[in-house]
């Protein structure tokens, strides 16, 4: 299979976005071992900080896993305290997940600790700096969000 070349420009912007990536290699790296939790685990309580009792198919799709996947995952977490799975009030068939306390402490401490780090990284750009950052960084998310759209129709799964 022949791939298209990539201009310089987009190997460039390629290499600076994994270059970024590594700046949170630190405190991730910090914050699970702290936890004894993997990224994907951490995400998943973040996404439930966001909006509990989402389901094992919405959480599926916002972290980018299979289904499978994501009940491993709420198995070690539920095992470990974090979370409960409840019974859908509006499908019997369904499950609804929960943070338990231990869950919603660590996902607000690893979302405050990222952002103060984060806030770190930006102090020395300037108010139109991070604006302009802001901007881009929304535009690339929803270029983002859409690809996954895309894919999930090719694949033949609806998204939520």
């Amino acid at each position: 299979m022949t791939k298209s070349p990539r201009s310089p420009e987009l190997e460039a912007a390629i290499t600076t976005f994994f270059q970024a990536s590594a700046l949170l290699d630190q405190i991730r790296l910090s914050l699970w071992d702290r936890e004894n939790l993997t990224v994907t685990q951490l995400r998943l309580l973040g996404h439930l900080r966001e909006q509990e009792g989402l389901s094992n198919a919405e959480l599926a799709e916002r972290l980018y896993v299979t289904r499978p996947s994501v009940s491993a995952l709420l198995e070690r977490l539920e095992r470990g305290g974090f979370i409960r799975r409840e019974v859908s009030p509006n499908d019997r068939r369904g499950i609804n997940i929960w943070l338990e306390p231990r869950g919603r402490e660590v996902s607000e401490s690893v979302r405050e600790e990222t952002r103060a780090y984060l806030a770190g990284l930006m102090d020395s750009l300037s108010t139109s700096e991070v604006e302009g950052f802001r901007t881009f960084v929304e535009k690339f998310v929803a270029s983002g969000r859409a690809r996954r759209a895309k894919d999930l129709a090719a694949e033949g799964i609806v998204s939520a």
